[in-house]
């Protein structure tokens, strides 16, 4: 079922779901992406009540397949001004599905700030603005406490989002984040503060006794996959060492890619003074979040879910701070705040690299000194940046647009694609990702396609077995990145529309097409196979390009000046740059797109895409 729910006169309605939406789009990121590509006017200004947003949610949401209690919500971003999405773990999805939604449109302005409640088939509006301004588990604990139920599951947003800064994340479940492109602004936008799910209902399986067969064997294949030891028990902060042995530690605005004193924020270091406990989002064997616990620089004690190996990077290194109480207390700001911690963290990195050269100064800052691992100014900022105040005005826009008002001696140090930020792992270190940030649909984004196989040392002939090319395992190597992150961009759109957790298909690289089509198949009983699955993959890619090219941001497919140009200075990435167009012929070409990016109307054809009348756009559900 899809619900509907228009702020501006708060009226919701609700429709049964489409087969054919299904079918070709399969749930979740499938579905937000041709409800935005349906519902969303071409010409729209991403913070204007015409915009739509869209919650959806996977198939196999609320049953014991692993990890699939995800959600994705998507609009036009108001950051890049192209599709947007997040995708947040915990337990909000399944908590959607039991109250008997697939998917809910959101559209329209509020008249005054609103929190919509979600239940059993039904959608009811409340008045929050005694609830506007509060933080994310403030804000949590008020909505629980009218909602009079304390197991209410809540996404929402923080001051950032109500001030409509540019990269403004919605959190779920207090700490599970919908966080890039900001999607949490246009909530703002809408005035819509709050949205809470309860659902008491089932799942129908189509076949409960095969689903119950193969959910033992997915687990099995996780539990013996040789990465998800250290992934279940030290979590996303075993990557940092990854990064620093590879080369690709983002070290002050990607000046490096290794840091000098990375002791103090390895995984070890993590694991033995600030990890607290473990815990999993739902349905989830693997349990990689952690909650963290430090002592500020001025005694107060400090709890935190996470952070992530993203977050630690982001706002640690490529800040120049190299302190992990430090990084965990800007991390909480950030949930507390609502702002994603990908995007500020670079925003904030980049403006210290422009006060390195000299191109800002405390005239700019408003006297705040942006030296590398200024802790202080740093939390500061952050703070500034969710209520725009001050030099937080500015950062809040973001690294494209702040580097525009600042001018053309600012632009090699911008380091964004398509208006995203870049995330912690150098691309010059890691070429299969350095071509996913180009290509993505959301700009410089590491989950697009997430070719984890080129960093897991697997062997050449394993390479060459998978991708038909040995050069693809080689992190260093232009050759066969092309068909690497074809593959992974196509399962990573399957996985995501089913909404399982990428942990255990691209880290652990355990659930494989094969299976998790016969997992599809048990419960909703369509008759998948894993070569249908990866179509319906292409399918999905496929429509996002013309989403972004409809919405104005035709091909930019390049990367920052300083990934592409700029040799790492040391480490064992030293000397690398990327030679992104031999890698991005080869993309197009594999792709079935002209050299332009754009895809031809055989490949459209054959996703069943193909133009409407008019020429320009796919057909409408």
């Amino acid at each position: 079922m899809i619900g509907y729910i228009d702020l501006g006169n708060g009226h919701a309605s609700s429709r049964v779901l489409p087969p054919e939406l299904r079918r070709d789009f399969i749930g979740g990121r499938g579905f937000t992406s041709k409800l935005i590509h349906d519902l969303v006017p071409l010409n729209i200004d991403a913070l204007d009540p015409g915009n739509t947003v869209v919650l959806a949610v996977g198939p196999l949401a609320g049953t014991l397949a692993p990890s699939t209690g995800r959600i994705t919500i998507g609009a036009k971003s108001p950051l890049t001004g192209i599709l947007g999405d997040g995708n947040a773990g915990g337990h909000a999805g399944a908590e959607m599905k039991y109250a008997g939604y697939d998917a809910l449109v959101i559209t329209g302005r509020a008249e005054h700030p609103t929190h919509v409640h979600v239940g059993d088939g039904t959608i009811s509006f409340h008045d929050a603005s005694g609830i506007w301004g509060a933080a994310v588990s403030e804000t949590e604990r008020m909505v629980r406490e009218r909602c009079d139920d304390t197991e209410a599951h809540v996404i929402s947003i923080g001051p950032a989002g109500e001030n409509c800064v540019r990269y403004a994340s919605l959190i779920a479940d207090g700490s599970r984040a919908a966080a890039r492109c900001g999607i949490g602004a246009v909530w703002g936008s809408k005035r819509l503060k709050a949205l809470s799910l309860r659902g008491t209902g089932g799942v129908d399986i189509a076949h409960p006794e095969s689903f119950h067969e193969h959910v033992c064997e997915t687990l099995e294949a996780i539990y013996a996959d040789p990465v998800y030891p250290t992934l279940s028990e030290r979590g996303t902060p075993f990557l940092i060492d990854s990064a620093q042995l590879g080369g690709g530690l983002a070290t002050r605005n990607n000046q490096q890619g290794v840091a000098d004193d990375y002791d103090a924020i390895s995984c070890e270091r993590f694991y033995t003074h600030h990890r607290k406990r473990s815990f999993a989002c739902f349905a989830c064997p693997i349990h990689c979040s952690n909650i963290a616990i430090a002592t500020s620089a001025d005694g107060r004690h400090i709890t935190s879910e996470g952070p992530e190996y993203e977050s630690i990077v982001c706002l640690g290194p490529k800040c120049g701070i190299m302190s992990l109480p430090a990084i965990i207390e800007a991390n909480r700001a950030c949930n507390e705040l609502g702002l994603d911690t990908i995007s500020c963290g670079s925003t904030i990195g980049f403006a210290m690299e422009l006060w390195q050269h000299g191109i800002i100064s405390a005239q700019d800052t408003g006297g705040i000194d942006l030296a590398w691992g200024n802790e202080d100014s740093v939390l500061s900022l952050i703070e500034m940046i969710a209520r725009r105040e001050g030099y937080g005005d500015a950062l809040a826009q973001g690294v494209r647009r702040y580097a525009k008002r600042v001018g053309p001696a600012a632009r090699p140090y911008a380091l964004h694609v398509k208006g995203l930020e870049v995330p912690a792992f150098d691309g010059r270190a890691a070429k299969g990702f350095a071509l996913g940030w180009a290509v993505s649909s959301r700009g410089a984004d590491h989950l697009r396609a997430l070719p984890n196989f080129e960093l897991l040392g697997y062997p050449p002939f394993e390479a060459q077995r998978r991708f038909g090319d040995r050069h693809a395992s080689d992190p260093y190597d232009e050759r066969g990145k092309a068909e690497l992150v074809t593959w992974h961009e196509n399962f990573s759109a399957v996985v995501d529309s089913a909404e399982m957790c990428k942990y255990t298909t691209f880290s652990t690289y355990a659930v494989t097409p094969g299976m998790l089509a016969t997992l599809l198949h048990d419960v909703v009983g369509d008759a998948y196979d894993a070569e249908q699955l990866m179509r319906c993959g292409e399918r999905i890619v496929t429509l996002e390009r013309m989403i972004d090219i409809s919405f104005g941001g035709a091909c930019r497919d390049t990367l920052p000046d300083r990934i592409l140009h700029e040799p790492l200075p040391q480490g064992p990435a030293r000397g690398n740059t990327v030679d992104l167009a031999s890698m991005v012929e080869r993309y197009y070409e594999l792709r079935g797109w002209d050299r332009n990016g754009v895809p031809t109307a055989d490949a459209l054809k054959q996703l069943g895409l193909a133009p409407s009348p008019d020429g320009d756009a796919p057909p409408r559900v």
